[in-house]
């Protein structure tokens, strides 16, 4: 399509009333959250042994109820992954952003301390034994 053409056409440009990129982190971000909530109370453990329980004896505990079982099992632990990875980045990000807010009130504080988590093992081991 000839460029010129296109711009005189004029056509409005369609623009959400978000940013896509920003929603979907928000979104992933607070799923995550729920997520992470959601699997780690006893309530969940407790509905994971009875299904996996009741199916397997349902179905005899056979050879295909174990593949399935498997299968389902590699594929929650996989998400899981991802959900609980996300949750924890965020917890970590918001504590040194916290704890980054009251090493700058300190009175004597370094810079080399508070930026600790941007330096290599073996300088952090060298700050250590500073401190």
């Amino acid at each position: 399509m000839n460029l010129r053409i296109w711009q005189k056409t004029k056509l409005p440009i369609l623009h959400p009333p978000f940013k896509m990129d920003e929603y979907m982190h928000d979104f992933f971000r607070k799923f995550a959250r729920e997520i992470s909530q959601l699997v780690g109370s006893g309530w969940t453990f407790m509905l994971a042994v009875v299904l996996v329980l009741g199916t397997g004896f349902y179905f005899d505990f056979s050879d295909k109820w174990k593949n399935n079982v498997g299968f389902a099992a590699t594929l929650v632990v996989l998400l899981l992954l991802f959900f609980l990875q996300k949750s924890q980045n965020h917890s970590d990000k918001a504590t040194h952003l916290k704890l980054d807010e009251l090493v700058k009130a300190l009175d004597g504080a370094r810079d080399e301390i508070a930026a600790a988590e941007h330096q290599a093992d073996k300088d952090m081991e060298e700050l250590r034994r500073e401190t």
